[in-house]
Parts: structure tokens; sequence; C-alpha cells
């Protein structure tokens, strides 16, 4: 965006935008990861994670997390805390809409108005 404004209150974690990322893991979850990112995991350092929502691929080897916080390698931390680690990650949407599948990594397009009014709403 070339909104500053805008960008620092959706990016900033106080404000709990939703952010959707697919990733697969090194070994199958465990049966209760779940339920331990519902729960809040807490990372190495101590941090509790605010509840996310992991909804596991049917073999276990990945699946989509929900959260509304962006620390540093969160993603890949808080999968770490269920002794996993990922080996692929990527954001597929963001505030509820959904990234450009047919964009290269490095592209960009111009939002619509709908997805516009959908930040705008989110930043008030």
């Amino acid at each position: 965006t070339n909104d500053g404004n805008l960008a620092h209150t959706l990016l900033s974690p106080k404000h709990h935008v939703a952010k959707e990322y697919y990733f697969k893991s090194a070994v199958p979850l465990a049966a209760d990861a779940e339920s331990r990112f519902k729960e809040r995991i807490t990372l190495a350092d101590g941090y509790e994670c605010k509840e996310a929502e992991l909804v596991a691929d049917p073999d276990r080897m990945g699946g989509v997390i929900t959260l509304t916080e962006g620390k540093y390698h969160q993603i890949k931390r808080m999968v770490a805390a269920t002794d996993n680690a990922v080996i692929f990650l990527e954001r597929i949407s963001f505030a509820g809409i959904p990234l450009d599948r047919t964009l290269e990594s490095g592209e960009w397009r111009m939002l619509n108005s709908d997805e516009i009014s959908i930040l705008e709403s989110i930043a008030k």
C-alpha cells in the first residue's frame, strides 16, 4: 500500500487482523495440536501466544493456521512448541481477503474497491 498509516494499523499485532497461512510440517502433527493452538501455545522464550486456529490436513503433515498476531517467525515457533518443524509456509489470506494465487512471488496488483473497504473498516 501507499497508505502508511493504514499499513501500520493493519500490520500491528495489537489490531488483531486475521492472517491465514498454509504450512507443511516435518513430521505428522500431534493428535492434540489443534487444541493446543486454541489453548494459547507458550513459545520457548516464554511468550504466550493469543488463541489461534489450526486445521490439520487429513495426513496431518501440515494444514492451515489462522492467527491474529504476527510476531517474529510466530508460526514456525508455535509449531516448534509442538515438537515439530515447518518446512513450507505461505500466507494465503489477510483480513479475510484471499491472496491472488495468479501472482508470482514479489508481484502485486491493485486492490478493488471492496477489498479497500474491508481493510479500511478493520482499521477504524
